[in-house]
């Protein structure tokens, strides 16, 4: 912060706090925190299949869950970042008060103050992302509508990927359509780095990898459906959902899928496994088949709550709207 304030001011930190109002104060702490994330970098990398194996993400519980001396520079940083937090604060609001307590008014002048700001508001998105972040599992999605967990269903319908020379996946794009609880369907784009999101990103289906997915084909009566794990499906007025599917293999050459089934009437559901060749007679008398399992093409998708993504956006904001007004404020220096 510029230095140029009244130092008779008790509120812009004369005395013996002075210290924690000093602009010297804040570039040592920002000297500090950059040398401790050097070493945090050097660290991690190093102790990825030991001390640093439950550090994962933004999440930073994993720093406490099992302390090591290797994770020094995590704890030492904490202490930095709240000094360099208080000192930005009130650095910050020195300046503000300080300006207009001397009538200026022009928006401009309040630049750096919303770009401190912005610093802030990114220390906090970092602190309740790492505290409050969480995984919620994994959800394989396919040519059929599964259910996402959030009372949301998705299905693939288009899925391109890159490979490398060893044929490893390189990039992919998958077009997922997503229906709501409304029945109202909406076409995203999912690929890496680029999940399916909400809530300002507080809610992530990151995706992990390309994924075969297995699919049971179902028969009652005429009527046909397929469906995948997690997934459901309608049979004449009956819903059928697929809780479980063991495809075929050398012990179990016939494979079998665990299913619910209930009416559309809302009567009992009924819940019980189905092998290819034995069909079931459900209560209303009609008979279940399982016709086959198959592989399908698909993605894998990991389930991930973020709330400190909305916060970071505001940081960006406010990053972006501080440096708008001080590039105003350059260019009518320019002017004159």
């Amino acid at each position: 912060m510029p230095s140029d304030q009244p130092a008779s001011d008790a509120a812009s930190g004369s005395g013996r706090w002075a210290w924690l109002f000093s602009q010297g104060l804040g570039v040592l702490c920002g000297q500090a925190s950059a040398i401790l994330l050097g070493i945090g970098s050097v660290a991690l990398a190093a102790t990825r299949d030991g001390a640093s194996a439950g550090i994962a993400m933004d999440d930073i519980r994993g720093f406490f869950a099992a302390p090591s001396a290797v994770h020094l520079w995590f704890y030492l940083l904490i202490p930095v970042l709240a000094l360099y937090a208080l000192n930005t604060t009130l650095a910050t609001w020195r300046n503000v008060t300080a300006r207009w307590r001397m009538g200026i008014r022009a928006p401009r002048f309040y630049a750096s103050a919303l770009i401190h700001a912005a610093f802030l508001v990114a220390l906090l998105a970092h602190l309740v992302g790492g505290l409050a972040g969480r995984e919620l599992g994994n959800v394989s999605l396919g040519p059929s509508w599964a259910d996402l967990g959030d009372g949301r269903q998705a299905r693939v319908t288009a899925l391109d990927v890159d490979t490398h020379a060893d044929g490893t996946a390189k990039q992919i794009h998958a077009a997922v359509e997503i229906r709501g609880p409304d029945g109202a369907v909406a076409v995203k784009r999912v690929r890496y780095n680029g999940p399916l999101s909400r809530g300002l990103g507080s809610d992530l289906l990151l995706l992990i990898r390309p994924h075969a997915v297995p699919a049971a084909r179902l028969a009652r009566g005429a009527e046909h459906c397929d469906l995948e794990v997690r997934g459901s499906c309608e049979l004449g007025g009956l819903r059928a959902e697929l809780l479980y599917l063991h495809p075929p293999v050398g012990h179990q050459p016939r494979g079998f899928a665990q299913l619910r089934v209930h009416d559309s009437a809302g009567g009992a559901a009924e819940v019980f496994s189905l092998m290819s060749g034995r069909p079931q007679t459900l209560a209303d008398g009609s008979v279940l088949s399982l016709v086959g399992i198959e592989t399908r093409p698909g993605i894998l998708l990991r389930r991930r709550h973020a709330p400190g993504n909305p916060w970071a956006l505001l940081a960006s904001l406010l990053l972006l709207l501080g440096l708008a007004m001080m590039w105003r404020r350059f260019s009518l220096r320019t002017d004159t």
